[in-house]
């Protein structure tokens, strides 16, 4: 039950819009269940009787009157007289009431129609009102009354009050369907905009704990499923128990013993249904598991589609991925056939209940028991009752499944994050210094891992200044720079951006100070100009073409067929990596960052750009401390300071030259990738290399 209700979760923001769909439906349920009977008083009375509705004449003489009235005890007496007007000069009485007060059900028209049964000498049976109305449509042939124009006046307006009601009956089907639909669409896109921006705001941990494609299909096709969800309640739900209720009651009203043909059609309904449900809705869930894994197949088949090529793994890849979507496919399958097997179950249960409710009805119309008119009526109601059973059945075999997909958004929602702003932000003082980075005794470790990724590292690096770390892979490098956006919060120690801890500081302040290059380029879709610019509002052309300069993007993207203005495919795909990471690299000084950290974005670049891209860093961003991770010592050699970690730890701290003297494992990098020469070492400092220490 409690799963059941996550779903009505959504409509908290909608009251107003639900206030509307209730009245609308208990304004659609009026207008239908009045039909049959219309339909039914048409047949029996507009046809049968001539437009004679019962025993209670409109006018009748008073001779006539009084003789019925001789039959009748004082209290009947009474209620005859005070019905009608006294006597006109022609000797006619009028009936004092309303049309609709003479209806065959009034105890004015049975104490009429025993007194006409009685005058004439007949039995007061089951066919006593329609004698009455024969009687009645006598009188009025007696008084000169055309007997073609009250059946026509009658059937006119009961046809036209039967129009009136399917007219809106129509009118508030289109509105509630306008309402439930706009209704669905508008939790849709709010859900999808809370989920982005619930999304937006996660961190890697939060990202890898429900994985892309998972988090892809929460965001698409989960919210899809709750926003038709959504609808199908607004318009069913109410509806049918509304519809069935009153349909039911009309039809137990009837004395005619067809009751037990609609309890037995319904009894098998919801068998049908148990069953179905206890069949099909355990494969709801694994449905939606398996959607995420086709989705994650998917996104790393495109993904990887080169090394899959460069492999020969084709075959391979087509059998997992097909393997996953047989999977699927049999999945839905099995619930489609199953789903498809209810239509015709309840086609032939209705077919039944229609034939059986006409055989016996014809048996009771020929024992005037029933008129034709009624049989029919019964039959709409049976049918009213049996399609309310039937929409009910639908909405409880889908709500398992929309269960679960509002289940799955509410995961990711009520997700706790991580890294979140701090109740009380704290911003650097405005004398204090810009762009100082400190790490003070850091340590961090992945969840559930069990050992730190970094491990008590601490260094000051001021504005102006440059900070390498190298170390081999697998040591902590990018763990360790992720520290400083806030991508992760440390374990242990603290790091302080201008003084002030990262933990109290607005992410939005925070990072407004840092541009940052992760390790793997991310570019979107979009013109060049716009990738540049994505970080920084209001950027002019002169910043923008500075940005690219530095970056040593200025001159490729120069040649590209639009320079600027080319469209970039998805993630920069039609760009090389080197062109990629420079890209990304302008996108980060075009930001004007007080920290610029750069995640091994030198990797692809040849080293005559990766000299000339350090020289115009050092030149152009003089003011701005900068931290670059490196896997060549070529990069990070010109350092003011360089950092060397290996398993997490700093193993040696220093500029390049100190470093060459007394870091083993930085000397052993350095001599792997450039010459002696080119380090500035004589042959006699290599044995260390080889386990020295110094």
């Amino acid at each position: 039950m409690g799963g059941h209700l996550s779903i009505l979760r959504f409509f908290r923001r909608h009251i107003p819009a639900f206030a509307i769909v209730c009245v609308l439906l208990v304004v659609q349920s009026i207008s239908e269940l009045a039909l049959p009977q219309m339909m039914s008083d048409i047949v029996d009375v507009g046809i049968g009787q001539q437009g004679i509705p019962s025993a209670v004449f409109a006018h009748v003489r008073a001779t006539t009157l009084a003789d019925l009235e001789s039959g009748l005890d004082a209290d009947e007496t009474a209620i005859v007289e005070a019905a009608y007007t006294p006597a006109n000069e022609s000797g006619v009485r009028s009936f004092r009431g309303r049309p609709a007060d003479r209806n065959a059900d009034s105890e004015l028209a049975r104490i009429l129609s025993r007194a006409i049964a009685e005058e004439a000498g007949l039995a007061d049976d089951a066919l006593a009102p329609q004698r009455a109305t024969a009687f009645v449509r006598a009188e009025y042939a007696e008084l000169g009354f055309d007997l073609d124009d009250i059946r026509r006046d009658y059937l006119v307006s009961t046809s036209g009050a039967m129009f009136a009601y399917c007219a809106v009956s129509l009118a508030a089907a289109v509105l509630l369907g306008y309402v439930a639909a706009r209704t669905g669409a508008t939790i849709g896109r709010d859900t999808r905009e809370e989920l982005f921006s619930k999304v937006m705001r996660f961190s890697p941990a939060e990202v890898n704990r429900f994985s892309q494609a998972s988090l892809i299909t929460r965001c698409t096709n989960d919210v899809s499923q709750v926003s038709m969800t959504v609808v199908m309640l607004m318009r069913m739900v109410l509806l049918a128990p509304v519809m069935g209720a009153v349909a039911i009651t009309k039809v137990l009203a009837q004395p005619s013993g067809l009751g037990t043909i609609i309890v037995a059609a319904v009894l098998a309904l919801s068998g049908a249904t148990v069953i179905l449900f206890v069949l099909v809705v355990p494969k709801f869930k694994l449905m939606q598991s398996l959607i995420d894994r086709v989705n994650l197949m998917s996104r790393q088949m495109l993904e990887g589609v080169m090394p899959i090529r460069a492999f020969g793994r084709e075959a391979y890849e087509e059998d997992r991925f097909d393997k996953a979507s047989i999977e699927l496919m049999e999945t839905q399958l099995f619930t489609g056939h199953a789903m498809a097997m209810l239509r015709p179950f309840i086609q032939i249960i209705l077919n039944a209940a229609t034939v059986a409710i006409v055989w016996l009805g014809a048996d009771l119309v020929g024992r005037g028991a029933m008129q034709v008119g009624d049989v029919m009526a019964y039959s709409s109601y049976a049918l009213q009752i049996v399609m309310s059973f039937i929409m009910i059945a639908m909405v409880a075999i889908m709500m398992p499944r929309a269960t679960v997909a509002a289940d799955r958004v509410l995961e990711v929602l009520a997700c706790p994050l991580s890294i979140a702003d701090p109740e009380d932000p704290q911003a650097p003082a405005e004398d204090g210094p810009r762009g100082q980075l400190e790490f003070s005794d850091v340590s961090f470790r992945y969840p559930d891992a069990d050992d730190d990724a970094v491990s008590h590292v601490s260094f000051v690096l001021n504005a102006g200044e440059v900070l390498g770390i190298v170390g081999s892979t697998g040591s902590g490098k990018s763990t360790l720079v992720q520290l400083i956006p806030r991508l992760y919060d440390v374990t242990g120690g603290a790091v302080l951006v201008d003084g002030v801890d990262v933990r109290r500081m607005a992410l939005a302040d925070l990072r407004s100070r840092i541009g940052y290059v992760p390790q793997t380029t991310r570019l979107f879709s979009g013109t060049v100009a716009w990738n540049v610019a994505f970080g920084a509002d209001g950027l002019t052309d002169a910043e923008r073409d500075r940005a690219l300069a530095v970056a040593q993007a200025a001159e490729f993207v120069e040649k590209l067929p639009g320079g600027d203005g080319t469209a970039l495919a998805q993630g920069g795909s039609n760009l090389s990596g080197g062109q990629r990471q420079r890209l990304a690299i302008a996108r980060a000084i075009a930001a004007d960052p007080e920290i610029l950290v750069l995640d091994d974005s030198f990797s692809a670049l040849d080293y005559a750009t990766d000299a000339k891209l350090r020289r115009a860093l050092d030149h152009e961003m003089a003011d701005t401390a900068v931290v670059i991770v490196a896997q060549r010592v070529a990069t990070v050699m010109g350092a003011d300071t360089i950092i060397v970690l290996e398993s997490s730890r700093v193993v040696g701290m220093g500029t390049h030259e100190e470093l060459l003297r007394s870091c083993a494992e930085y000397l052993e990098i350095a001599t792997s990738q450039l010459a002696p020469e080119e380090l500035g070492l004589a042959e006699r400092d290599l044995p260390i290399a080889e386990g020295g220490d110094a």
